[in-house]
């Protein structure tokens, strides 16, 4: 399963917006899998919904489970090395759903 482990990882956060305060939204509440034996969530499963091309479902999707919010930005984490500096990382914003 794991081909090429290294000292690097990223994974995808997903914020909801509201009055222009951006707020992480636990992927447990996104996704509301049952845990049998893992879970997806550590799996990431989130890196699914990375690429550009995802977004239209995934904007739609995300407008039906969260009404609340005005907009969501889906970004990218990336950890260069967790060993040797396991604070820095960079993050990009890969998309926003936007109404």
């Amino acid at each position: 399963m794991f081909f090429n482990v290294n000292d690097s990882f990223s994974y995808v956060e997903v914020y909801g917006v509201k009055n222009e305060i951006p707020q992480l939204i636990d992927p447990h509440d996104i996704f509301r899998t049952r845990t049998i034996m893992f879970d997806n969530i550590h799996r990431n499963i989130l890196s699914t919904v990375s690429r550009k091309e995802q977004g239209p479902a995934f904007c739609r999707f995300l407008r039906w489970r969260f009404p609340y919010f005005d907009k969501f930005l889906v970004s990218s984490v990336y950890h260069p090395d967790i060993i040797e500096s396991p604070y820095k990382r960079s993050q990009q914003v890969r998309y926003q759903c936007v109404e």
